[in-house]
This record gives C-alpha cells, structure tokens and sequence, in this order.
C-alpha cells in the first residue's frame, strides 16, 4: 500500500511538473526514477529496483526512436528537404492547392521519418513560398503542425506513442503491432483530419494583421540585456522619464541581481552604472538605444564590437542542437560567427539571464554577426539547426544518387520489418549503418538525436513498469471498473481516448503512452475485450495535441512565424480532435472489436 501511495505521489507531482514547464522533461523523469531507486533501498519498500532502473536505456522501443530519428536526419542532409522544396516551390499554386498539397506531402513523410523530423524540412520551404507569395503565414503553419501529427499516426516509426505502444504490446503478449497495422485507423484519421483543416479549420484561424510596411513574419518585443556604462545619459533616470525619452516600444523588465535571476522592477526606480537591464525592445530599435544611452552587449554574449555587427533574425526549428542547452554550449559551437544578442518566445516569463536560459524549439534569436553573407556563417546556423525567419533560398539536392540510395536503403527496411522479417530495431540498425558506409550520415551521427526526448522515454519506462508491479494499475482498474461495468465497450474507448488526448495536450505524448498504456491494457482484460483496440486508441490520443502549443513541438516551433497565442490552437484543435473520436472509435471497432 505505501508502495502504490509513494509511486502515485510522485507520478502525480511529475506530470505537475511536466505542466508547469519550468524544468526539461528528461531531468524531470530522471529525478522521479532517482527518487524511487532511492526510496527502494528502504527496508519492505521495493517499488523501482537499482537492477530495473536502467531497463528504459535498453528497450528496444528506446532504441528504435533514436535510430528513426537518426535516420530521418541523415535522409534531410542527403537532400529530402531539398527535394521536398523543389517540389513545393516548383509549381504555380493557388493558397487552397498550395495548402492541399502542402499537408499531403507533410503527412506522407511524418509517416516514415517520424513527424518532428518531417516540420523540420517542410517549415523552411512553407515560410519561404509565404514569403515569395506574399500569403499570410498564419494560413499555413498551424495546417502544417497539424498534419505533421496527424501523419505520424499511419505506422509503427510515424511517433514514439505508436513504437511504445507496440513494445509493450509485444513484452506483454509475445506479439507486437505490424508496421502498417497503425493505417489501418491512423490513414483515415489523417485523411479526414487533413479535408477539415484544409477546407474548415483553416478559416478558424485568427490571422492578425501585419502593416504594410513590415516582413510577414516579424517578432517583436526582444528581451535584451544592456549594461549601463560608465558616463551613460540613463544614470539617474527613472524608469518612466527612460521610456519618454526611449520610446513606447521600449521597456525594462527588470535588472539582473548579483546571482543571476532577474528583479522585478518599479517605476520610480533609479538607472544605476554598472546595471545590467533586461530591456524588451523591437530588434531594429536595439541599435539606437544602445547609441542613444551608451549602453553595450554584456561582454559574455559577443565576442566582437556591437557596431560591427549586422543582425538576423533565426527560429530553432525541430532537432535543433541547441534544444534543451543552454548559452555555453552555444558560445563553444558558434561565438567566433554568431553572438547572441536577443531571445524572443511566445508568452515567455523572464526568470534569468540570457547566459542561463534553456533554448527550446520555436525560440527565435536574434544573432549578430560579422558578415551575414559569409558562408561560415551560413554553416553554422544550418550547423545548430536554425531558420532564418526573414529570407530562406530552397536548398539544391547536393547529390541526387546519394539521396536515391538513402531512400532505397530506407525503404528496403521498411519492407522487411512489414513483413516482419527483421525486428524494427535491428532493420533500422542496420539502415544506420549503410547510412554511415554511404556517408549520409556522419561520425558524429549522434548528435541528431533529440537526446532529451530518449531520456525522458528511458527514464519513463521503468516508472510506467512499476505502475504494474506494484499493483498501482490494478488499484486504478478496480476503482474505474464499477463504471466501465455499466458501459458498452465504444463508451468505453470514447472515455479513454478523451482522456488520453487531454494529457497529451499538456504533456510529452511518449510520457502520456508510457502512463496510459498499462491502464488501458488491464482495463480491458478486466472486461474481457480485445487488448488492441484499447492501446489502439491510446495510441490515437497520446498522437492528438491540437488544443495548445506545448503538447506537441510541431505546435510549439510554428509559434512565432505565425504570430499565434495559446488560444489560438482551440480553435481549429478542439472540432479537430471532436471529429477524430468520430471517425477514431468506429475504425476501431470495425478492426478489433
């Protein structure tokens, strides 16, 4: 009983966490499973095992999400994205084929190259055709997001909930779900889902109105970090007399304090020399308040002189190498080429310095630089997985037998594991490695792996292990059990489903498969009702994260180029998710009941 107690506690306080946002879900799910290998040292306490602890890092469902995320990065650097802009730039269309076409090819290749990694290659090409059109593009990348989701739903390696899904299937019952089995629901979903967006939703979205005279994408409202020098014309200013004379679109946050956090500041405050202000400004405003009030860039986010600078504007897009890092790592990869000058999120509450923030996808930054047409500088923004927001050219296919000796080998192992010939995890092991003898890939092939979301999967899947051993899961069944008793089976995965979907919402979908897995699984042996139909629908819902931009990376990266808030997301992803239940629960049932 205190096992369950303990176990419950400390799940209810992580998905806590995991809302709030503050902390990285991997350090999160990795102090849960330190704080239960510690409490089972405890004398009649045995909830995670030191000897189970590390059963995540070796599950093949682990391994199989890092090796699809490996290959979905080498199949980008062999020129999928490149084709893929060829394709989409190439043609004549009007916003509505644009749109069609755009969201077909997005959910075909979110079916085999994992969804993330299909938004990394077709964001780029969807801004840079908004741009050359001069089409709003709010109309695109929210449909884009979504349909990247929608298309991951179609087979085994399309999203980490279907891989979990099917190992825990498989480590219960001897037998997994095939690759194409996720079609057999998923294709038909996405095929709904898509005519919606394209013909329905997309007339939900609110599209604010952007002046004539400015970029279609335009991120206002910095944070940047002055110092105030010594002999500054700010010295002694209040903080009102500083906006006068600064301007309404200047504003200070607050100042940095000795530790690093950001204080909170007041009107009346007095500009102090030697402060470090956390100022929020429009990018092409920075330059003349730092001339108008001798200030300058702190000396620990540039290495050159601010009027040598020129600036650009970048997005962290999906797979970026600074997700989860902080500015250090930044500093060690690019300070000779690109200094950090301002961090621009969505809705983003300043708490520390820029030195110290975690970067995250869909952050906009912006960079100074030497020389912005030096191919150095090129490189290393196409090196940490960056953007430009403001002007894109569609990449050329750098080699095209390359590019078709990466799909066969892909392909090739597709088909072997469909015909379960090889095990998902060996077949793409093996894709890996004649990625790496065809140079697709290189030595340092490992840096492509979202590192944190593998973490986090490691980590969750021994805490989702003990939910059964402990007789968490069957405590949780027994109490639903008296309700679902009075229910037909298709209530019964109506509720599962909503309830899945909501937790996705807020929370990493491969942890809502890992908690919601195990439940569905004894609830339905409970009942007597065929265990696929009800980690199918698992499945389904942990993939549906329509309603906010946290739930899924594809929402959160299209954040800011499509100038959307949080509530923005209801309004095309709640009839969304409405209309997935509907056509969900009958393919379902027609295929498993």
């Amino acid at each position: 009983m205190i096992e369950q107690l303990i176990l419950s506690s400390t799940i209810v306080i992580l998905l806590g966490l995991f809302i709030w946002g503050k902390y990285r879900y991997d350090a999160l799910a990795v102090g849960a499973l330190v704080f239960l290998v510690a409490v089972s040292t405890i004398p009649d306490v045995n909830i995670i095992s030191a000897d189970n602890a590390l059963m995540g890092f070796s599950n093949p469902a682990v391994m199989t999400v890092a090796l699809v995320l490996i290959i979905s990065h080498g199949l980008k650097n062999a020129g999928l994205s490149a084709l893929a802009g060829k394709i989409l730039s190439g043609s004549k269309f009007t916003e509505i084929q644009f749109l069609l076409f755009l969201l077909g090819i997005a959910a075909l290749l979110s079916s085999f190259i994992n969804n993330i990694g299909a938004m990394a290659i077709l964001l780029p090409i969807t801004v840079s055709v908004c741009q050359k059109m001069e089409w709003h593009p709010a109309k695109f990348l929210m449909p884009l997001a979504f349909a990247c989701i929608l298309g991951g739903m179609n087979t085994l390696i399309g999203t980490p909930p279907n891989i979990i899904i099917s190992q825990f299937l498989y480590e219960e019952t001897g037998s997994g779900f095939n690759f194409f089995d996720f079609s057999k629901v998923g294709l038909a979903i996405t095929i709904f889902g898509i005519l919606f967006v394209a013909f329905i939703g997309n007339k939900l979205i609110f599209l604010r109105a952007i002046p004539s005279n400015e970029p279609l994408i335009n991120m206002k409202g910095y944070l940047f970090e002055v110092l105030v020098n010594e002999g500054s014309s700010s010295v002694g200013l209040t903080l009102y007399k500083f906006k006068k004379q600064a301007g309404e679109d200047i504003e200070i946050l607050g100042v940095i304090s000795e530790t690093g956090s950001v204080k909170k500041v007041k009107n009346n405050m007095r500009i102090k020399e030697g402060q470090i202000l956390v100022l929020k400004s429009p990018p092409d405003e920075i330059g003349n308040i730092l001339n108008l009030f001798d200030f300058s860039i702190p000396e620990e986010l540039h290495s050159f002189d601010e009027g040598d600078l020129e600036e650009i504007e970048v997005l962290i897009t999906p797979g970026s190498r600074l997700i989860g890092r902080k500015y250090d790592f930044f500093k060690k990869q690019a300070f000779e080429e690109l200094n950090l000058l301002g961090l621009w999120r969505k809705g983003m509450k300043y708490r520390t310095r820029l030195s110290r923030e975690t970067f995250k996808a869909g952050d906009v930054l912006l960079l100074g630089v030497r020389d912005i047409d030096d191919e150095e500088v090129s490189k290393k923004i196409k090196h940490l997985g960056l953007m430009p927001v403001r002007e894109r050219d569609i990449e050329v296919i750098s080699s095209r037998s390359r590019l078709l000796k990466g799909l066969i080998l892909f392909i090739s192992s597709i088909i072997v594991v469909a015909f379960n010939i090889l095990t998902p995890t060996i077949a793409f092991l093996l894709c890996v490695l004649c990625f790496a003898r065809i140079k697709i890939i290189d030595a340092n092939f490992y840096r492509s792996i979202e590192w944190p979301i593998v973490i986090m999967l490691a980590a969750m899947i021994p805490i989702g292990f003990a939910m059964q051993t402990t007789g968490l899961t069957d405590l949780l069944v027994s109490n639903i059990m008296p309700i679902a008793e009075n229910l037909n089976q298709a209530w019964i995965l109506i509720v599962i489903l909503i309830i899945t979907m909501a937790v996705s919402d807020i929370i990493n979908n491969a942890a809502t498969a890992v908690i919601m897995a195990p439940i569905s699984y004894e609830l339905a042996l409970s009942l007597g009702y065929d265990v696929n139909a009800f980690l199918m629908v698992v499945a389904v819902g942990a993939s549906c994260a329509f309603l906010t931009p946290i739930g899924h990376q594809c929402n959160t990266v299209v954040m800011g180029p499509g100038n959307y808030k949080f509530t923005d997301y209801w309004r095309m992803g709640l009839p969304l998710e409405i209309l997935i239940i509907a056509v969900a629960i009958p393919m379902i049932l027609f295929v498993w009941a």
